[in-house]
């Protein structure tokens, strides 16, 4: 009568020592489980020497200013790319033959598969003209829409617009609305007025022969009247009229001295 109620002690003993086996083991899955030690990443640091922003003559040979990345102190690769705004220029290197605003990305990636990046704008330029023999150049622009719209963004100071020789007498202009839309209301060079070309049949005598610019972006054109200049200021002014409702635009081209 003893063996079996022994027995039975036993049993529950057993089935208990194996009830806290499985808890114990249970618990430790779950440590094991939710385990998650803290990971730091280091996102890619950057020293760019040299100014972020630089003007160059066109044609002059350019040298880059070094950029380095490092993660937590070790240098990592940097990767450079070159892009164009105008003409669309995509490479490794600054294309000094040809004006336009260049964008230089350096980018580089951390081990853990994150980039950085910083940019650097070169504006590529030809000579600047004196207004009497040449109309080169980079101008700010400065734009005002008709005044009966005054409650409209009247844009100062757009950075830039160009002005580059195409021949003995001819020019080509950057925007014919001055930058409003793709600089001052930053809408990107699609809605730039482009392809306007300028004959310059008398430019102390502010005869000059200009044709229609279009914006890709919106697919409107425009016309340049009343484009004269003025050596002494380094201005010239013209009205930019395209072919949508209320698009009358006053804008001066303030040059750029280099």
């Amino acid at each position: 009568m003893v063996e079996p109620i022994i027995s039975d002690v036993m049993k529950q003993r057993t089935y208990i020592y194996m009830v806290i086996a499985t808890m114990v083991l249970l618990l430790n899955g779950c440590e094991k489980e939710y385990e998650n030690p803290a990971r730091i990443t280091y996102f890619p640091e950057f020293v760019m020497e040299g100014e972020s922003e630089i003007i160059h003559p066109q044609g002059e040979p350019y040298t880059d200013g070094a950029v380095t990345a490092t993660e937590a102190g070790n240098p990592l690769t940097v990767n450079i790319d070159v892009n164009g705004e105008m003409t669309g220029y995509s490479g490794s290197f600054v294309n000094v033959d040809d004006p336009d605003k260049y964008t230089i990305t350096y980018s580089a990636t951390n081990v853990d598969g994150f980039d950085g990046s910083v940019h650097r704008t070169v504006f590529v330029v030809p000579p600047a003209g004196d207004l009497v023999t040449s109309i080169e150049g980079l101008y700010l622009g400065n734009v005002q829409r008709t005044p009966a719209f005054a409650v409209l963004p009247q844009y100062s100071n757009l950075k830039y617009i160009y002005i580059w020789k195409t021949g003995d007498d001819t020019y080509e202009l950057s925007c014919a609305l001055g930058g409003y839309y793709y600089i001052g209301r930053d809408y990107g060079y699609d809605f730039a007025f482009q392809g306007a070309v300028i004959t310059a049949n008398d430019i102390p005598g502010n005869d000059f022969s200009i044709s229609q610019a279009t914006a890709p972006g919106f697919g409107n054109v425009a016309d340049i009247t009343e484009f004269t200049v003025d050596p002494v200021n380094k201005v010239m002014s013209f009205t930019g009229t395209a072919d949508f409702g209320n698009g009358v635009f006053h804008v001066q081209l303030e040059q750029v001295q280099y």
